[in-house]
């Protein structure tokens, strides 16, 4: 049987941008082999910033160098109705020697733009893996790089960080130099090297949010942005801990810690705190703050946001409106 030809139009979708970043890389060393000539095959645009005309001349003008050519294309959510037809024209008659890869956060389904490439694209997800498969994940990066990591600070890990790859590989390197290869990393390691008021913080910033405390939680996000704290990462530990508290609050009175520790993919140790945050949010607040941080997600990655300014509206934002009257003792 003739096996079948690779597809010349890929795309990558998900939160995690160090997969998108792997699976790109794999991608180009396929189409593209000689590292020297990716200087001239490989181009990247955004499609924000770039006229669809322009790629249109990149993608019918071959390389000299290589066989094939590949063009990455960002943001293709911004085009337009006549540029999406034009696009759609150009995915009919892709030349042999050009391969187009999108590469996106996360495309809105109800979009023209995501039912085009969802139809004729190659899809790779890019999404952080979750629960018990990011916990394995963890341990497995710490063996290769020689990192003893007991299962017990690989789940704290996750804990605190979330699944995001690129953050838990980049904290990992970071225990290795600190602890090196002779002895298990500790708690202490952690909050010494992982935490330092940084990422343990987040539980803080929770509480303030959601005691509407504007005043200490801008406090603390100013010492974590002082402290290299990426608004990016900042912006998505939050959102993933809102999902988590969103589905505490749905949980059954009386439910055994130990299926509520695999429900909210957290540590059995961490069940108890997850549900006295979740206590304190009526589920609308939960849901409402998940948009306004999708929304502070997608600011932070349009074409030039002051970061500073987008996390510090976010936290007026979370703590702002009126809060849902609750039933005595449920705080």
């Amino acid at each position: 049987m003739t096996p079948k030809p690779a597809r010349r139009a890929h795309l990558i979708e998900g939160e995690d941008s160090y997969l998108r970043q792997k699976i790109r890389g794999e991608l180009i060393e396929q189409f593209v082999p000689q590292e020297e000539a990716r200087v001239f095959a490989v181009q990247e645009f955004s499609l924000s910033r770039t006229r669809l005309q322009e790629i249109e001349r990149a993608a019918s003008a071959p390389t000299l160098l290589s066989p094939r050519q590949v063009l990455v294309l960002r943001e293709v959510e911004k085009l337009g109705d006549e540029d999406l037809e034009r696009l759609e024209a150009l995915l009919d008659s892709l030349p042999e020697f050009t391969v187009l890869i999108f590469e996106e956060g996360q495309l809105d389904k109800r979009t023209r733009a995501a039912r085009l490439l969802s139809a004729r694209c190659e899809l790779h997800p890019a999404d952080s893996p979750e629960g018990a498969e990011a916990v394995r994940a963890a341990e497995q990066w710490a063996k290769k790089i020689g990192l003893k990591l007991s299962r017990e600070r690989a789940e704290d890990l996750v804990f605190v960080l979330g699944p995001d790859q690129g953050r838990l590989h980049a904290e990992l390197e970071k225990l290795r130099a600190y602890v090196g290869g002779a002895r298990e990393v500790t708690m202490d390691d952690l909050a010494a090297v992982v935490v330092a008021a940084r990422q343990f913080s987040v539980f803080d910033m929770v509480d303030f949010l959601a005691e509407r405390r504007r005043t200490e939680a801008l406090a603390l996000l100013e010492r974590l942005l002082a402290q290299g704290e990426n608004p990016i990462g900042l912006v998505g530990l939050l959102a993933w801990r809102y999902r988590q508290l969103l589905t505490a609050r749905e949980l059954p009175a009386g439910l055994p810690s130990y299926r509520a520790a695999a429900i909210l993919r957290a540590p059995q140790s961490r069940v108890a705190q997850l549900l006295r945050q979740a206590r304190k949010f009526q589920p609308e607040e939960l849901r409402q703050g998940l948009a306004a941080l999708a929304d502070a997600d997608e600011a932070l990655k349009s074409s030039s946001p002051d970061p500073k300014a987008v996390v510090e509206l976010l936290v007026v934002q979370l703590t702002g409106g009126t809060r849902a009257a609750q039933p005595a003792g449920a705080r």
